[in-house]
């Protein structure tokens, strides 16, 4: 199998990662929470899937399904990633949210969907498994030994080979499904189920008389609640408390709209004032008009008489009709001078009645609209200050509204809120108390809805498990006998083909090691010794450095027993950080042997020393 595209849609903290894979050497670089591990648990992942861990492994390290759910958009969970196997490119496309959990592979030339009758990746790429995968091929950070599934997985495999000289028969999927048939049998251990079960039945009788009393909590609890609802209510004071700042508007208000009735109402005085002269002043014109004409007649009859007695006395003494032709042309003259002033003084005077007239008129006019105004204030005035009133004498005894009656009443107000908010607290908190109560009893009896029906399925699972003790007793024996036989076949087995094994893991060793170790021995399980100076030391007793070399080797070696009809990468993750440089070059120089090495790094000295042994290798910067 090779990998030859990553393409990391949501997970953990990638979002439309990809990464184009090459054969031979990989090399990935990136500092610490660069995302390194990220990557190889997505790997991982694309082949195997995530599970979500339930309980208390939900919180633990182990939970990797967790660990790694996207925080952004955790309903697009997966991705894809591209792969060869043979000649035959796939892409394997996973979704790996719980609620939206699926698998498929495409093989890319034709685009049809490769169906899996279990929807495991063995069934593409025989072999493959999770175990194998952990314990083989990768190798995580800090964390290259091995574990019992290896080593039980090396067992059956050589038990087939040794047996059949094929993979075809599969020894080690027979004893897989003989311990899952005994892990099943044993998991139901009839005894402690009749016992489990008959206490069981005695819970569920337990609970049914704990439902009725809870029952009866439940109903007195809301009548309580309902209660203290009702006396929670709000009450008319509450909502005249809530009125206070319309009230304070209004009172803002009141007081402008009783600065401008003072201002109108000292222009009506004015006004009033300027008619009353404008009045004195048209009652002097009408006086003098009235003079005026009386003086005129007076001057007219005495004008009259006095010509008529010049004319008289003219002619009496002259006897001349000229003489009193001439008299009279003088009266007339005389007549028509006094005429003409007389009505320039009347035309002077009706000018001044004229001007005055109009300017009364539109004063009167103006006087007329301050009085409809200055009323419309004074009944504004009155309605905002009997409205306010009204509101303060609800809460104190107030004979006038004045600034220090408003002071009193926000005074007055504020005390009755404090104590309401107090009071209202106490019943908040009482309420509360008891919505917690309902709760837990609701809650409590909606565990227990299904009682009934539970007790009476536990009775009549008692009497089936009777029945079925015997047939597991004699199933168990005889699935014990078959597994103790082919354990003895395989351990007689190891001894012969089991040599094959040590070989190729030697010869490994000794190329990682620059031939410090050359035999190696390894039992049927796995337990390990290395030849030096012709006596076997346990590896326990070697360096930290010489340990994981020895397991790197075993990895490899491994690898290709159980998968060995299909090249496999070798996925490491800074896995040689316990090696110094020569260590680390031995490695990389037999790791380029392999078909395809994803090597994850957060350090430069791999990158340094393939390039001084002259390995060709792919680096990507995450």
């Amino acid at each position: 199998m090779l990998i030859t595209r990553l393409k990391v849609d949501y997970f953990g903290k990638f979002t439309g990662k990809e990464i184009e894979l090459k054969s031979g050497i990989n090399l990935l670089y990136g500092e610490n929470e660069a995302g390194k591990s990220t990557l190889h648990t997505f790997i991982r992942g694309m082949l195997f899937g995530i599970e979500r861990l339930r309980g208390r492994g939900a919180a633990s390290k182990e939970d990797v399904y967790t660990k790694y759910l996207p925080w952004d958009y955790p309903g697009a969970y997966g991705g894809q990633m591209d792969i060869m196997v043979g000649d035959k490119a796939y892409r394997l496309i996973r979704s790996f949210h719980a609620n939206d959990k699926s698998f498929k592979i495409i093989e890319l030339r034709t685009g049809r969907e490769v169906k899996l009758k279990e929807g495991h990746i063995s069934e593409l790429i025989p072999g493959l498994t999770e175990a194998t995968y952990r314990n083989t091929i990768s190798v995580e950070q800090l964390r290259a030994e091995t574990d019992a599934e290896l080593a039980s997985g090396v067992r059956n495999h050589i038990t087939n080979l040794s047996i059949a000289k094929s993979r075809e028969v599969n020894v080690a999927k027979a004893i897989a499904s003989l311990k899952e048939k005994k892990k099943a049998l044993e998991s139901t251990p009839y005894d402690a189920q009749l016992k489990s079960l008959a206490e069981k039945i005695k819970e569920c009788e337990a609970r049914e008389n704990r439902i009725d009393e809870l029952t009866l909590s439940l109903k007195d609890l809301e009548h309580k609640e309902k209660n203290l609802k009702i006396s929670n209510e709000r009450k008319k004071e509450d909502e005249l408390i809530e009125q206070l700042p319309a009230i304070l508007e209004k009172y803002r208000t009141y007081q402008e709209l009783k600065n401008q009735y003072s201002q109108i109402d000292s222009q009506v005085v004015e006004s009033e004032n300027k008619l009353k002269e404008y009045q004195k002043n048209i009652e002097d014109y009408e006086n003098k008009q009235e003079e005026s004409i009386k003086s005129t007649k007076s001057k007219g009859l005495l004008f009259l008489g006095v010509s008529l007695v010049a004319i008289i006395l003219g002619f009496y003494f002259t006897k001349s009709y000229i003489i009193g032709a001439i008299i009279l042309a003088a009266a007339l003259s005389i007549g028509g001078i006094m005429l003409l002033l007389s009505n320039k003084n009347k035309a002077s005077l009706r000018e001044y009645y004229l001007k005055y007239s109009m300017s009364f008129e539109h004063d009167k006019k103006h006087l007329h609209e301050l009085i409809v105004r200055r009323k419309t204030l004074e009944d504004g005035c009155d309605e905002l200050h009997d409205s306010i009133m009204l509101y303060i004498q609800r809460f104190i005894s107030e004979e006038e509204l004045t600034p220090g009656a408003i002071d009193r009443l926000q005074e007055a107000i504020r005390i009755i809120k404090t104590e309401a908010a107090r009071e209202q607290n106490e019943i908040n908190t009482k309420l509360e108390e008891y919505r917690f109560q309902i709760e837990k009893i609701r809650w409590e009896l909606s565990q227990m809805e299904d009682n009934e029906t539970e007790l009476i399925k536990n009775k009549e699972q008692y009497e089936y498990i009777k029945q079925k003790q015997q047939e597991n007793e004699l199933e168990r024996d005889a699935v014990n006998l078959a597994l103790n036989t082919i354990h003895k076949l395989s351990v007689s087995i190891h001894d012969s083909f089991g040599l094959q094994l040590n070989e190729a893991v030697s010869r490994i060793i000794a190329a990682v090691t620059n031939n410090k170790y050359q035999d190696l021995k390894i039992d049927e399980k796995l337990n390990i010794k290395l030849g030096w100076n012709d006596n076997y030391i346990i590896l326990d007793r070697l360096s930290a450095g010489t340990i994981d070399q020895v397991y790197f080797a075993l990895r490899l070696t491994v690898a290709d027993l159980l998968i060995g009809n299909e090249p496999m990468p070798i996925i490491l993750d800074d896995s040689f950080a316990l090696y110094d440089d020569n260590r680390i070059s031995a490695a990389l120089t037999k790791i380029a042997e392999r078909n395809q090495v994803i090597l994850f790094s957060c350090q430069k000295r791999e990158k340094q020393i393939l390039e001084d042994l002259g390995l060709e290798f792919n680096y990507i910067e995450i």
